[in-house]
């Protein structure tokens, strides 16, 4: 039973990698602490399973499909099967992080309720990331083959997935305590969860997010900022695009895509609308 299991430990990480399980409905398949090195880069394309990760302290980016997305401290992230993604730790902040890795006819319900439906695989972290920690910590001073501890690490699965569901959860808890107090702020949320998803974000992700009609979201939305969600997310997706085109020497096609645009005539036509340049005209009025 030796191959039902193996533990690496260095200085900088630690990782169980666990192949046993008790049902096929859903088991645990990996889960580790990493304390990331400058730049360290990992490329997960390929990968089975639902690898949710915490970051523990530090920053660092996600790219899922072309898209970045810059995480900090604070924030969970997830990568998926069919996914193209890698993800890398920061030059001068690189982070910590902790993870477990999940498999089986439910993993992708449970991603779900935890706030990863399509398109999603950023949400920040409403509970204390200390206890992710503790769970993964508690599966890895677990590692011997005992029949018992393959039920353990199951519950501690479990307790992981059902904190993350917590965090999701805590939006609309809050939200509605809030609103016993006269005191709703629906609109932070949704703005929080566009500036961080913007490259895929929908409106109807974010209504979905704060548990609101997306109707009546938008009156919220319009009356506190003065604009639409969808206007708020296209103001996102220009001022990242203006970052991307002062910043790097990226084709324009490659940045509409990185801003979440298909079509990069699209994308010209709307950032000629936004800002009266076309992207060519404005990078080089910025150089």
């Amino acid at each position: 039973m030796l191959e039902d299991f193996e533990l690496y430990t260095t200085l900088k990480v630690r990782c169980l990698v666990y192949q046993q399980r008790i049902s096929d409905d859903l088991y645990l398949m990996l889960c580790g602490v990493e304390d990331c090195l400058p730049d360290y880069y990992f490329n997960a394309a390929g990968r089975d399973g639902y690898h949710l990760h915490v970051v523990l302290k530090g920053r660092g980016v996600l790219s899922v499909n072309g898209r970045e997305t810059e995480l900090h401290f604070g924030q969970m992230f997830i990568t998926k099967p069919g996914e193209d993604t890698w993800y890398r730790a920061d030059s001068n902040d690189p982070w910590t992080y902790c993870w477990m890795t999940f498999g089986g006819r439910l993993a992708k319900g449970c991603a779900e309720e935890a706030g990863f439906i399509d398109g999603v695989n950023v949400l920040d972290c409403h509970v204390d990331h200390r206890l992710f920690y503790t769970i993964v910590t508690n599966a890895l001073n677990q590692a011997e083959l005992h029949p018992s501890n393959v039920y353990y690490r199951t519950g501690l699965l479990l307790e992981y997935i059902s904190t993350a569901v917590d965090s999701y959860s805590a939006v609309e808890k809050k939200s509605r305590k809030q609103n016993e107090n006269m005191g709703v702020d629906y609109v932070k949320y949704a703005a929080d969860f566009i500036f961080t998803n913007y490259a895929t974000a929908k409106i109807s992700d974010v209504a979905r997010y704060v548990g609101l009609h997306r109707s009546y979201l938008t009156n919220l939305f319009k009356a506190k900022m003065g604009v639409s969600p969808q206007e708020y997310l296209m103001q996102c997706r220009m001022k990242q695009a203006c970052k991307l085109l002062k910043e790097t020497n990226n084709p324009i096609q490659e940045i509409a895509f990185k801003v979440g645009y298909d079509n990069p005539l699209t994308f010209s036509k709307t950032f000629k609308g936004f800002y009266g340049y076309s992207p060519r005209e404005y990078r080089n009025k910025n150089r």
